[in-house]
């Protein structure tokens, strides 16, 4: 008997198997149909072929456009507008601007400036597709491309092997092309599809719906673009109808960017507003005024010396317009525009739930720069917590780390016990943190695609596992120093005092480290910290035998004494050993030294 619970997977398998027959049927039945389906598929497995030869291509250069292309705004502009163009994938480029800001490698109005860049590469594509791919036989072009790049694709070496599936890509995307412009070409000897063209307002608002469907089917606004191109060039649409799909496909590439948002962080969805509000700015005005739009693109028309009948470029022409207008409504206001966001778009902390991560993103992932950088902000965050509890776990506040006070006076002063619960700190502030990190490395070296980064994505998991060690050592140093740091016994005490003094003064010097960019002030902390770790043994430094000799303490204080001096040590080199791993990302002249 069929468990109820399998039930409906079977349900949908014999579903899915059902609609794969149906369809295989009317393709077997309608050969222009089977053509036109087998130009779009062919063409959207050319783009994921072109962002892949890009992700192999990329290596260094996106290390040159974060410290070239970011200190500009109109940098950045064009930056996006010709990758976007290159790739033919808004979403990519989409991708690495919300990555770049996830990782703090670039700032907010530079990744406003990259999406303002990405739509305007949308008319880019329709120029290109407009005059390669219908006014041409783009099969010959694709013909050569196709060859040459199975050629160099099988090259071992990596960087042909990337420019190889670059040209495969290309020859790909025309040969796409082609076969959607002959299905569509030879559709009228089956179905007349210009016989549902809809004038006035309403056939405006159905084709704009209907272009934002394909986009969001397609997942690609260009891929729906160059659809509307071939067949507004066979008369299978109307231009105005082409005109309406052009805005339906801009309105759905939003689509796309909120559902690519939902896993990223507070500074990706800051992207996502801002492509959001840009399309529908740029829809809205349109659709409003599509009258004087259709007017401005004849005038411009006319002097580009295009055709009155050429409505394949005067579609071009149109989304020039489109996506112009809106540039030029928008990037003046780059600066406003970030302080709208910072306004709006806001955290919603639960503190019932604890810290969570600030850095980490799945878009982050895409590129191992990115995915490094995030890494290292999240693991400087975790660190600070380790910090955090540390100190509480010896009673005192986090404050007294950032403290001016002298570290004397503020033992002095903490003279009372902090029952903390070292359980919810850790569930709090540490432990999901830490394995989401710990995850997030994982997948970083298991899938980018620059094996340079693999040694340092192994550092930064050993930083963390530090954390982790001196944050559960501290747990059981937390017992003794409620039971004698308090203690009416001055001698013990003072020895407490002496080892909560010492682990403050670390976590001072630790603090510095993480924050200091001068190499002669990390070298000076460097030094400063070796002997801190010195200072932990209490055997030499305090007499121990000489206070168990003369009955100042019993000999179980004492041996508490050695066992928490051992641990306070610990936690010090752990704590330290992390810090100077997370130093030595950002500082590569301090590597040298330590």
């Amino acid at each position: 008997m069929i468990k109820q619970s399998q039930s409906p997977l079977l349900f949908r398998i014999s579903l899915s198997i059902i609609l794969a027959l149906i369809l295989l049927f009317i393709l077997i039945k309608n050969i222009n149909f089977l053509t036109l389906c087998t130009g779009i598929c062919i063409f959207l497995f050319a783009m994921m072929l072109l962002q892949e030869s890009f992700k192999i291509l990329s290596g260094s250069f996106l290390d040159i456009f974060v410290s070239k292309m970011t200190d500009k705004n109109y940098k950045s502009f064009l930056f996006g507008l010709t990758l976007s163009t290159l790739v033919q994938s808004s979403g990519l480029v989409s991708i690495i601007a919300i990555s770049f800001l996830s990782a703090k490698l670039i700032t907010l109005a530079a990744g406003i400036a990259m999406i303002y860049g990405v739509n305007l590469s949308t008319a880019g594509s329709a120029w290109i597709v407009g005059y390669l791919g219908v006014k041409s036989q783009i099969s010959l072009f694709a013909m050569p491309l196709i060859v040459f790049g199975v050629i160099f694709f099988l090259n071992k070496h990596k960087k042909i092997k990337g420019f190889g599936l670059f040209l495969l890509s290309l020859g790909f995307l025309f040969l796409g092309i082609s076969y959607m412009k002959e299905g569509f070409g030879n559709f009228k000897d089956s179905i007349d599809i210009s016989k549902y063209q809809m004038q006035g307002f309403l056939g405006l608002i159905t084709y704009v719906f209907i272009g934002l469907i394909i986009t969001v089917i397609t997942q690609s606004s260009h891929a729906t673009l160059t659809l509307a191109i071939t067949a507004l060039s066979v008369g299978q649409i109307s231009y105005e109808n082409s005109i309406a799909l052009a805005i339906g496909a801009n309105v759905g590439s939003t689509m796309m960017t909120i559902i690519g948002s939902l896993n990223s962080n507070i500074e990706g969805k800051k992207l996502t507003v801002t492509h959001v509000l840009f399309n529908l700015i740029a829809a809205v005005l349109s659709i409003i005024f599509i009258k004087y739009y259709l007017e401005f693109t004849d005038i411009l028309s006319l002097w580009l010396g295009i055709l009155d009948n050429d409505y394949v470029l005067k579609l071009a022409v149109f989304t020039t317009i489109f996506n112009v207008i809106g540039v030029i409504l928008l990037y003046p206001f780059i600066s406003q525009m970030c302080a709208f966001l910072n306004y709006i778009v806001k955290e919603n902390p639960k503190k019932s739930s604890g810290d969570k991560t600030k850095y980490l993103n799945n878009s982050a992932l895409e590129f191992s720069d990115s995915a490094l950088e995030v890494l290292y902000l999240e693991s400087k965050h975790l660190l600070n917590n380790a910090f955090s509890i540390v100190a509480k776990m010896i009673s005192l506040e986090p404050a007294d780390i950032y403290s001016k006070d002298e570290v004397k006076a503020i033992i002095e002063q903490r003279n009372k016990p902090l029952e903390e619960s070292f359980e919810t700190l850790y569930h709090n502030r540490f432990k999901n943190i830490y394995s989401e990190i710990i995850d997030f490395a994982v997948r970083a070296t298991n899938e980018g695609e620059n094996s340079k980064h693999t040694t340092q994505f192994m550092d930064i998991r050993r930083a963390n596992l530090f954390m982790a060690t001196a944050v559960k050592d501290a747990k059981d140093l937390q017992e003794n120093i409620l039971k004698f740091a308090f203690s009416n016994n001055e001698i013990i005490k003072n020895e407490y005092s002496h080892l909560r003094r010492n682990l403050l003064r670390m976590l001072r010097l630790l603090k510095d480290m993480i924050e200091s960019s001068d190499i002669d002030h990390l070298n000076q902390i460097n030094s400063d910290l070796e002997l801190n770790v010195k200072k932990y043994d209490a055997i030499s430094s305090h007499s121990l035998d000489s206070l168990i000799r003369y009955k100042r303490i019993t000999d179980s204080m004492a041996t508490s004494i050695m066992n928490d001096t051992a641990l306070a040590r610990s936690i010090a080199k752990d704590l330290m050993h992390a810090s100077k791993i997370l130093t030595r990302f950002k500082n590569k002249n301090f590597e040298k030294n330590t």
